[in-house]
C-alpha cells in the first residue's frame, strides 16, 4: 500500500512495494515483477481522512497455480 498527498508518488509507492513484494516471495527478477505487475495487478485508489491518498496493488493469487 502506498500513500501520500500526491496520487502519483502513492501509486508508484504501492507498485514498487507489489514489485518487491514478487521478488521476495516468487523469485521473480525485478524486470519480470514490474512486467507482470503491470499486467496483472489491481491498483485501487481510497481517500484517507487525514487528506491524503491510498493506493493498493492486488495480484490475483490464481496465476501463481501450477
Amino acid at each position: 500500500m502506498g500513500t501520500d498527498e500526491d496520487l502519483t508518488k502513492a501509486t508508484r509507492i504501492a507498485i514498487q512495494g507489489m514489485v518487491d513484494f514478487l521478488v521476495a516471495t516468487k523469485g521473480l527478477d525485478r524486470q519480470s515483477a514490474y512486467q507482470l505487475t503491470s499486467i496483472a495487478g489491481d491498483v485501487a485508489i481510497t481517500q484517507l481522512v487525514d487528506g491524503k491518498v491510498g493506493v493498493h496493488v492486488k495480484m490475483p493469487r490464481h496465476i501463481f497455480k501450477r
